[in-house]
């Protein structure tokens, strides 16, 4: 069997193909990525067996449109698979549209509906998907939340959506050493409140400082971190330094954001929209409590109160609360940690999710050996 991924949009996405594709490699799955130039090569090294770089990016120029379209079109002629298997909304555009009477079993995975992020190109991306649903034989949601988001705004047939909640490779994040305090100058008694995730508006950086300006008032010794990079940094920095009291860390990218993580007296997701929360399960499995928004994806993953605590979005004074309700609270602390770790291990391990594409790509197959839809 050969698979042919067509990813445009890294970050999340890249994550999720690093676990995936060796464990299908593992299982004599031939594959093909067919990736943006954001993308990092060298994490796919004897994971796939055939990397391609293209000029996938995020455009609505026709000329670039077209011309991306065509270069998909011709690797997908040339590699000839079985399933052509496309990532996020504009790798979905782009591998879908070139797949066009060409006979290929075809699944799409958004990884979060663009419809449902903020701006003003909402509508555009809603009649984008109901449009190219038409010729997707799968739809991957990655949450039940994007699921019922699927139904209700009438994207595809109900028969075409499945769910595969994400992963995350467990083993992975307990085999992750801590970084030393010392080394990145973070004093040895600081309690430590982080974030890991793109620096951009959808993962709120901004709430996250501004929630820092409440917490040090009940917490003088509080330092923060943000594990990532992105188009909102400079404006992050300069909004802490109007709070020169405000300790922050900035890593830029990492290769192995698990090293940072385990610093964390507490792990922050304050998304203004979120398909899943990659960082929410890790923060899980790393044994960190989590204060994250009530929004999307989220609340599916959280159980307030239980595994987590979650706040209204865009609210920094109820972020900063329960950041210092953890930090007084001991026996909560332990609660949301120790039930934190048995919701992982039950439902967000990879190798459930390498079962149910594996499930999926023999199905699919199957279909075409018989001739099925």
């Amino acid at each position: 069997m050969r698979i042919l991924h067509v990813a445009e949009c890294a970050g999340g996405v890249e994550r999720y193909l690093q676990m995936l594709t060796p464990r299908l490699k593992a299982r004599n799955i031939k594959q093909t990525l067919v990736c943006s130039r954001t993308f990092t090569p060298s994490k796919f090294e004897g994971c796939v067996d055939e990397l391609y770089i293209s000029s996938m990016r995020q455009t609505f120029s026709p000329s670039a449109v077209t011309k991306i379209i065509q270069e998909v079109r011709k690797k997908i002629q040339e590699t000839d698979p079985d399933i052509i298997y496309c990532h996020s909304s504009f790798g979905g555009v782009y591998g879908r549209i070139a797949a066009l009477g060409l006979g290929h079993k075809l699944i799409y995975n958004p990884h979060g509906w663009a419809f449902n992020m903020e701006g003003n190109k909402s509508i555009l991306f809603k009649y984008v998907e109901k449009t190219l649903a038409h010729n997707t034989d799968r739809i991957i949601c990655i949450s039940e939340a994007e699921r019922k988001s699927a139904v209700i705004n009438n994207i595809a047939r109900e028969d075409k959506l499945i769910k595969i909640e994400n992963g995350i490779d467990l083993e992975e994040i307990r085999r992750a050493k801590a970084k030393s305090k010392r080394d990145m100058g973070i004093p040895k008694d600081a309690f430590v409140v982080g974030m890991v995730g793109r620096i951009s508006k959808q993962k709120a950086p901004d709430i996250f400082i501004k929630a820092a300006k409440h917490i040090i008032q009940q917490i003088p010794n509080a330092y923060f971190v943000i594990v990532g990079d992105g188009e909102e940094k400079e404006d992050i920095i300069k909004l802490a330094q109007q709070q020169p009291q405000i300790k922050l860390h900035i890593t830029g990218w990492v290769g192995n954001s698990f090293e940072y993580m385990k610093l964390f007296d507490v792990g922050m997701l304050l998304s203004r929209w979120e398909g899943f929360g990659y960082a929410i399960v890790e923060y899980m499995a790393a044994g960190i409590p989590v204060v994250a928004t009530n929004i999307d994806a989220i609340p599916t993953i959280i159980n307030d109160g239980e595994d987590g605590l979650l706040v209204n979005m865009d609210s920094p004074e109820e972020a900063a609360d329960a950041i210092v309700k953890i930090y007084k609270d001991n026996s909560l602390k332990e609660k949301l940690i120790t039930n934190a770790l048995n919701k992982v291990e039950m439902n967000y391990s990879i190798e459930r999710v390498v079962k149910q594409h594996i499930c999926l790509f023999e199905q699919l197959t199957r279909q075409t050996a018989t001739g099925g839809g």
